[in-house]
């Protein structure tokens, strides 16, 4: 999964991991950033110039969620999920329909919105 420039400046800035979580029902991947952690199930944050990766592809497998071709989501933040802790998450909602990037990471996405999975 990567985020745009966008959208990794605004809302994966200065934070180190997320925490990955599959609504079922609303077909929604919720993405928590974190500033640290000290915890086995988070996804750590590979930055390259001012974008992020996330290996998620064992995520999307066990979710049965694993897409044929990279697509690419419009994410929002939503303030009710978390704690004061954790002040809200990226939602990338599975049933918007997402736009098909040709090839990952070209570039092309700086301009686009949201993350590719």
């Amino acid at each position: 999964m990567a985020a745009n420039s966008t959208v990794s400046k605004q809302f994966l800035k200065g934070k180190k991991a997320v925490i990955l979580a599959y609504n079922e029902g609303a077909n929604e991947i919720a993405i928590i950033p974190l500033e640290d952690y000290d915890r086995m199930d988070v996804y750590s944050l590979q930055w390259s110039e001012n974008r992020v990766t996330i290996a998620v592809s064992g995520f999307l497998k066990h979710n049965s969620i694993a897409p044929d071709q990279t697509i690419r989501y419009s994410p929002e933040w939503d303030e009710d999920i978390g704690n004061e802790k954790i002040p809200g998450s990226l939602v990338i909602d599975l049933n918007q329909e997402g736009g098909i990037s040709p090839v990952a990471h070209d570039g092309a996405d700086e301009e686009a919105d949201g993350a590719e999975a």
